[in-house]
């Protein structure tokens, strides 16, 4: 991975400019300047989260969460509905990018068990983050 923390999309066309570019770039950018891996213990050295944006017809792409012992990575794919993103305005998706990275974490990481990482303490660092940020403030629910 080029940084510790990587942020892409599985996106339509339309809504391209909604998660890309802007939004996945802040996200990305705030992540790699705030939060250091290193911090939570030596089980993990990158994180790759792909937003998954596609039309409801789209089955081939699917949710996924891995983690890769060798290389110390997690690989996650999350969907946020297709629906929401299309009408909201540029500026009121990050929130709800920042809500399901979040959630995500939250609900995934203590079951993979990953040696070496205190995902408690990871999760709790990054909602004071997205607090500080104001990303969580009126996030609707995904």
């Amino acid at each position: 991975m080029y940084a510790p923390f990587v942020i892409s999309g599985i996106l339509e066309e339309n809504i391209t400019d909604k998660v890309a570019f802007t939004n996945a770039n802040l996200l990305e950018d705030t992540l790699n300047a705030h939060l250091k891996l290193e911090n939570y213990g030596e089980g993990v050295k990158g994180i790759a989260f792909l937003f998954i944006v596609t039309a409801p017809a789209d089955t081939i792409h699917v949710e996924s969460f891995r983690y890769r012992k060798k290389d110390q990575e997690m690989h996650i794919q999350m969907r946020l509905p297709y629906a929401t993103v299309e009408s909201m305005r540029v500026e009121d998706v990050l929130p709800l990018m920042a809500k399901k990275y979040l959630d995500t974490m939250r609900e995934k990481l203590p079951s993979k068990h990953i040696p070496g990482f205190d995902w408690a303490h990871f999760t709790a660092d990054l909602q004071d983050l997205f607090e500080r940020k104001g990303w969580l403030m009126g996030a609707a629910v995904v």
